[in-house]
């Protein structure tokens, strides 16, 4: 059933139909815009490592990575390397994995629904290879290695580490040089018929677009198939942290730290608002004008704002706090005063009120990218929701709401601090 919804406020329509093969299709036609972009996700990510499929009772497991390996693969077909079509296309494609989906997405000024096209085949078809899998082993261990001589990426999963006992989404995305290892080609494949199924599929696209031959298009190429999504299984995860406090030395001249709240995790019908919910509670903690940045200044703990993160999906959620400097625990220190202020004086209505309209105003800024209005509805897919509801749940949320944050998710029992120095 094909549904259009449109936005007075913003001007746009977003057209979504579910196809017959399963899959969800989200278009929101751009009219003037030269760019045009489509963005395709599986949903498996490297939080899905333990499965069962849905006729089966036996569980299956695969190596850390192995989704990350699958979107290097998946471009090498029998026919030649998918990344040189779109080239020769005029497009510029890429791909990228996460905790919870796999996406494949291009840009072009022209061709579109020839790169379209082009991006919903080579999805559906796998060309793995002893050879090719052996080499593939050598380009992400020299990748993997890149990333354990980044920083940034190792404050981060040092934080995941302490803070989650079993969820896998403590694990690096592109697993590690010992567990990549163990892929082969028969993995490859199992993993791939496990969860590339039109039902776990989405499709993004957005620009001067027809809907209606788009559609018309993604009905004829994708083909249903009798397999259905592997169900990821999660060990059952405390609300506990494991540790409060981690160090690593990488002789930095600037030590970089990030402090991280664990929180729980919503259901799918209030995960969206708990997003929104976040991302205002964290500008009022610790945004560029916030009682604590200002002191946190004036004491010379932090140079400059803190870069402020949620993550939530099926298991887990917690916030991110980033900052560079040697004070990280007088930063957490400072950050949980100004929580226990928050807790007992209530937020003040002028402050709520700046911070929401932010939020909403970098939405609607959000609106005049089509790279950002891809990647935003690919995110609200993952909830089954669309941009609109995403709008529209951030415009309702209420003071009140926000206060409830600060009384049960910013806890110092659930706060984990990583330091790389």
């Amino acid at each position: 059933m094909e549904m259009r919804k449109e936005n007075n406020i913003i001007g746009d329509t977003i057209v979504t139909k579910k196809l017959s093969s399963g899959m969800k299709c989200y278009i929101i036609p751009k009219n003037g815009y030269q760019e045009k972009m489509a963005v395709l996700s599986a949903k498996f990510g490297s939080n899905d490592i333990y499965y069962r499929r849905p006729t089966e009772e036996q569980k299956h497991d695969m190596p850390l990575g192995t989704a990350h390996f699958i979107e290097h693969k998946l471009f090498e077909q029998s026919w030649g390397d998918a990344f040189t079509t779109f080239s020769n296309q005029c497009a510029t494609a890429n791909a990228f994995t996460d905790f919870q989906k796999t996406a494949y997405y291009f840009n072009c000024q022209k061709n579109f629904e020839l790169n379209l096209k082009l991006l919903l085949s080579f999805v559906q078809h796998t060309h793995f290879t002893e050879e090719s899998t052996e080499q593939e082993k050598k380009i992400i261990a020299s990748e993997i290695t890149m990333y354990q001589d980044d920083p940034s990426w190792i404050v981060f999963f040092k934080l995941l580490e302490n803070m989650y006992h079993n969820h896998t989404v403590k694990y690096p995305i592109a697993g590690t040089v010992d567990t990549i290892q163990c892929v082969t080609k028969e993995i490859l494949q199992k993993s791939y018929e496990a969860y590339y199924t039109p039902e776990n599929f989405c499709l993004v696209c957005a620009g001067d677009i027809e809907s209606d031959s788009i559609l018309d298009m993604a009905e004829k190429v994708m083909k249903p198939t009798n397999g259905h999504r592997a169900v990821t299984l999660f060990e059952k995860e405390p609300e506990s942290i494991v540790k409060q406090y981690a160090e690593t030395n990488m002789s930095l001249v600037n030590p970089i730290f990030q402090i991280g709240f664990k929180q729980k995790p919503q259901d799918e019908i209030k995960s969206l608002k708990q997003v929104y919910l976040m991302r205002i509670a964290m500008d009022i903690l610790a945004g560029e004008s916030s009682d604590f940045f200002e002191k946190a200044y004036q004491k010379q703990l932090l140079k400059e704002t803190m870069d402020c993160e949620f993550f939530s999906g099926e298991g887990y959620a917690f916030t991110t706090f980033s900052g560079t400097g040697e004070f990280a625990q007088k930063t957490a220190e400072l950050l949980l005063t100004e929580i226990d202020n928050i807790q007992k004086q209530g937020i003040p209505e002028s402050i709520f009120e700046r911070a929401k309209n932010k939020q909403v105003g970098r939405m609607i800024r959000g609106f005049n990218s089509i790279y950002a209005i891809c990647m935003s509805q690919l995110e609200l897919a993952m909830k089954n929701r669309d941009l609109f509801d995403g709008f529209h749940t951030l415009k309702s949320i209420k003071i009140e709401e926000v206060q409830r944050v600060f009384q049960k998710d910013f806890l110092k029992e659930n706060m984990v601090i990583s330091v790389v120095k």
